[in-house]
């Protein structure tokens, strides 16, 4: 029963992954324990929400990509998500605090981030208009393993808006490992 209404849930966020928008991001960072806010409107082009984890090989294989992206596209904010309640806290701030990401990673409490965009694995993320609404939800690639992918869906949806262009893709399959979510 339990995977039945897993899968409504899935059915109902897809159908609403164009209607979803945020008002603002906050949480605690995961390395500076300090705290982080976003708030749309913003005065960044869009905003790239990606959920990562701490201990997940395919989450780990795409930091390079990530990290390459956020420096090319300066004009775009990044924030990284962190959601696994499975994931000790000094394992992820470790993991983190060696992974050298030149953005805030934030811990998501109570999966709300997680459960309000319908983010489902790591890596999954979701680039947001400067108003907040989802232009694009999915993989950073089509690939388990990044540097082998042969799609690179984020810097596609990326280079489109810095060009003034509509997305090419909407969305893109998110592979990973699933976000373990505290009541799992």
């Amino acid at each position: 029963m339990k995977n039945v209404s897993l899968l409504i849930y899935i059915f109902l966020l897809s159908l609403n992954a164009q209607a979803l928008s945020l008002s603002s991001i906050q949480g605690t960072d995961v390395v500076t324990e300090k705290e982080q806010q976003l708030h749309f409107p913003s005065e960044k082009a869009a905003t790239v929400v990606v959920f990562l984890s701490a201990k997940c090989p395919c989450s780990a294989s795409h930091e390079d990509i990530l990290k390459t992206l956020s420096a090319e596209f300066k004009e775009f904010s990044f924030v990284g998500v962190h959601s696994n309640s499975d994931e000790a806290s000094d394992l992820t701030k470790k993991h983190f605090s060696e992974s050298s990401f030149a953005f805030p990673i934030v811990q998501d409490k109570k999966n709300t981030l997680a459960n309000t965009l319908g983010a489902l694995k790591t890596p999954h993320v979701f680039v947001l208009n400067k108003n907040g609404e989802v232009l694009y939800q999915g993989g950073v690639t089509d690939s388990h393993v990044g540097p082998s992918a042969k799609k690179n869906f984020l810097k596609d949806v990326l280079e489109d808006l810095r060009a003034g262009k509509t997305p090419r893709h909407k969305e893109g399959r998110a592979l990973g490992c699933y976000i373990q979510r505290e009541d799992d």
